[in-house]
């Protein structure tokens, strides 16, 4: 396809994309296109954009999702779409039926069912302490499901982790440093993730992780005046790893501060009470530092808002906790 009937800008880079990624206009020539091609001519004029995430996605009537991914991310497209393949039917909530997949001028994108319900991220705060219990349970049994379920297609991969863990590792200085964190932050990381040490076990088995469980990808609905989980979407961050990766991003947006919260969450996935220790509260913290979206500056003044704390081991304590304070 020539420049002239191009549907699609061409982008040099990242910087490219996140100037382009708002403006709906310059989508919806490729979201016609899309479904044309795979038979949802009648939704063409009900396309409506959806503004959270780094992708471009529309919905497409009121059963339909079209996911665009940058061509630089089309191992992303390849992952969501696995996993999504994988687990759709087999959990406890319902995921997304990929319908089609394809690519055009380069940009990979996926055609998917819309999922019925609430984001959970629109009620959570409103919840009282027993419906909190309840989901988080439910998160921790999905959870489970999800990881045993996957299991398989992370057989003899487990060195794949090894290396994410080392690689991570050595770039979390720079990582964080980039992302204008507090000298004293940085300085304290390489003790920090030494002590957290190792973030796997030696017996490993590893299973697919995509350390984004939170109620932003979430979906509930309300029964008999009370809200339980759904629905789950978005995987295309999913990669081999070990389990624990999962438990850190649930427990930073949903459970933080809430240790009552996080070890009902951590028993129902299967963990015995001896296994709640300190060197877990400090591998999932070591984990947050590892993951490439997290923000220590953000964490710390507007999710927790303590912007008090000094060190890495308080922080991981108002996070990770396993026990109350005394008072």
């Amino acid at each position: 396809m020539d420049h002239a009937t191009s549907l699609l800008p061409t982008i040099s880079g990242r910087a490219d994309y996140v100037q382009l990624h708002p403006d709906v206009a310059t989508w919806l020539p490729a979201m016609h296109f899309i479904c044309q091609q795979h038979g949802l001519t009648d939704h063409r004029d009900t396309l409506v954009r959806l503004d959270s995430g780094t992708n471009v996605v529309f919905t497409a009537g009121e059963d339909y999702i079209i996911k665009l991914f940058p061509p630089y991310w089309k191992r992303w497209m390849q992952a969501d779409r696995m996993v999504a393949e994988r687990v759709y039917g087999k959990l406890r909530i319902a995921t997304p039926r990929i319908f089609a997949h394809g690519e055009l001028e380069g940009w990979p994108y996926l055609v998917m069912s819309q999922l019925k319900g609430t984001y959970l991220g629109d009620v959570w705060d409103t919840l009282n302490y027993e419906n909190r219990l309840s989901i988080v349970e439910d998160l921790a049994k999905t959870m489970r499901d999800f990881h045993t379920l996957l299991a398989g297609e992370a057989t003899g991969q487990e060195k794949s982790w090894i290396k994410f863990v080392q690689k991570r590792s050595r770039e979390c200085v720079r990582h964080h440093r980039s992302e204008e964190a507090p000298e004293y932050f940085l300085q304290q990381i390489p003790a920090f993730l030494a002590k957290a040490s190792p973030l796997y076990p030696r017996d490993l088995i590893a299973t697919i992780v995509y350390g984004d469980w939170h109620q932003y990808h979430l979906l509930v609905t309300e029964k008999q005046g009370r809200w339980q989980l759904c629905g789950l979407f978005d995987f295309d961050d999913a990669q081999v790893g070990f389990q624990e990766y999962d438990f850190a991003s649930a427990g930073l947006f949903m459970m933080r501060g809430q240790p009552e919260l996080l070890r009902a969450f951590l028993l129902a996935y299967g963990y015995a009470s001896k296994q709640l220790d300190e060197s877990l509260t400090h591998r999932m913290m070591a984990y947050t530092l590892l993951h490439r979206y997290r923000n220590l500056n953000w964490i710390r003044d507007e999710l927790i808002m303590q912007p008090g704390i000094m060190t890495l081991e308080e922080l991981a304590q108002a996070i990770y906790g396993l026990f109350a304070s005394p008072e």
